[in-house]
């Protein structure tokens, strides 16, 4: 009776019952399980989400090079292998004091791998920072042999662009240096930090740091540094001009830069990370004031013209540093610069996929600026305002591709408007003020036509006379006018 019941109304005998519970305990024990590695730094895969995305399908696999295990030994990537090799014959010579690579001996080169070796794995195993099935498939030697090889090519690469150009690198085929660079931020194509960070160690002198890396990416990826004399206030101009006649060199961009860079910074994970970093601002955190705001959609920036908000460029170029300054008539909504070239596609891909996969770790601030802009870019026209204020610097071509572009980013991405909260409320009592004032002067217009024309009989028999006598004058205009063409035509 007991299994009949249980066929026909679904219910579950008491005798079962310890049975059914057993998937519950499984599944609060894999939360505790997971609760207990999400804190892990880990090198992950793009999400599904967006690699399947038609548009997106070469945006997130490596084109020369490969770094790190998952797309380690594919065969258009095996060229390159041998440049990897040259690279790490570089660093042993510049590890020993430029010494010429002959006059290295290898009881040298076994005690410098070594100490990386030691130095690598001193806090975290590399090998946790990737999916386990990615990493199995090598021994922790030929794992460690790997991560040399890539880092010592990634630093190598790096001196070859900011420090001194080499005649082992040239520019031919496989070896484009701006395909290089590509591959060097991709989500998949990374290795850990501290890999970077065993290498400098082993380098005397401090020849090669931190602020190098900083410097490269500096150079390579964000738009040169001004300052913006428009928004910058009399105080600040006049020491700005003090500081540039008495210590110019506090003044080169890159000097600047660092400065803004340097201060309290956190161990980056991988290159892809400290790019995150210095576009969004090192401690750069949401508004407060802004919950409530995770799917708002702001006007196009025409809409906003119209509303007498004007656009201008930020004085700085973090992507966090979008501002709504409120005037007495018009207001302005301060954006950072942004250059947008072939690459800009792939490399804000790459760092929304990476706080996509960052389990909640990481706020969605480049996600939320990306389609930010996209929600300001609605035709050709707000993108003409947009460069014409120098906040985004086309290298692409036609007005159309950046409004393509940003419709495919902005595409699949979930925005965080948190930290937009001083933004929206600006705009929001900006354009509901604009809008009262409009409603004001249609309200006296009303009134005053009103008092002039309908307080009197005589006046509204008047108003209508002049309205028929309008009307005749323009029907007889028009005949007249038709009359004309057609007796020209008859001729």
């Amino acid at each position: 009776m007991a299994a009949d019941q249980s066929n026909h109304d679904g219910t579950v005998p008491l005798s079962e019952e310890p049975k059914t519970r057993e998937w519950l305990i499984e599944i609060m024990k894999g939360k505790e399980h997971d609760s207990q590695t999400k804190a892990k730094p880990q090198i992950q895969k793009v999400a599904g989400i967006l690699r399947e995305t038609e548009s997106n399908q070469t945006c997130f696999d490596p084109l020369v090079v490969s770094f790190g295990p998952y797309h380690h030994g594919k065969p258009r990537l095996r060229p390159m292998e041998s440049y990897k090799e040259v690279a790490a014959r570089w660093f042993f010579s510049l590890s020993a004091g430029n010494k010429p690579k002959k006059s290295i001996s290898d009881v040298e080169v076994k005690n410098v791998y070594d100490k990386f070796v030691a130095e690598a794995t001193k806090e975290l195993s590399p090998r946790e920072n990737y999916a386990d099935n990615f990493i199995d498939i090598y021994n922790q030697a030929e794992f460690m042999k790997m991560m040399f090889l890539d880092g010592c090519f990634i630093l190598y690469f790096i001196h070859h662009l900011v420090v001194k150009v080499t005649d082992d690198l040239p520019e031919s085929g496989h070896l484009n240096q701006r395909h290089i660079l590509r591959d060097m931020f991709l989500l998949e194509n990374q290795i850990p930090y501290s890999i970077l960070k065993a290498l400098m160690s082993l380098l005397p002198n401090r020849s090669f740091d931190d602020d190098v890396i900083i410097e490269f990416i500096y150079v390579v990826f964000l738009p040169p540094y001004e300052i913006n004399l428009n928004n910058i206030g009399f105080f600040k101009l006049l020491f700005f001009i003090f500081k540039n006649m008495f210590f110019p060199k506090w003044n080169h961009p890159f000097k600047v830069f660092l400065r803004s860079v340097s201060d309290d910074r956190r161990k980056p994970l991988h290159l892809l990370d400290l790019l995150r970093d210095l576009l969004i601002g090192v401690g750069a955190s949401p508004s407060s004031s802004g919950s409530g705001y995770w799917h708002y959609y702001f006007r196009p920036v025409r809409e906003l013209k119209a509303t007498g908000i004007q656009v201008r460029r930020s004085s700085v170029t973090l992507l966090s540093d979008v501002k709504f300054k409120k005037g007495l008539t018009n207001s302005h909504l301060e954006l950072p610069q942004l250059i947008v070239d072939e690459s800009t596609k792939t490399r804000l891909l790459n760092l929304v996929a990476y706080e996509m996969s960052s389990d909640g770790l990481l706020d969605r601030t480049v996600t939320s600026y990306i389609c930010f802009l996209n929600s300001l870019i609605y035709n050709t026209e707000d993108v003409k305002e947009l460069r014409s204020e120098n906040i985004l610097l086309n290298r692409l071509g036609s007005n159309d591709e950046v409004v393509q572009l940003f419709k495919e980013l902005a595409a699949h991405s979930s925005p965080d408007y948190s930290g937009y909260g001083d933004v929206i409320k600006g705009i929001d009592e900006h354009c509901k003020r604009h809008l009262n004032h409009t409603r004001i002067l249609i309200g006296q217009w009303t009134s005053q036509f009103t008092r002039t024309y309908f307080t009197s009989p005589w006046t509204v028999i008047s108003l209508i006379a002049a309205i028929f006598v309008i009307s005749l004058t323009l029907v007889q205009t028009i005949y007249t006018a038709l009359s004309f063409y057609d007796s020209n035509k008859t001729d």
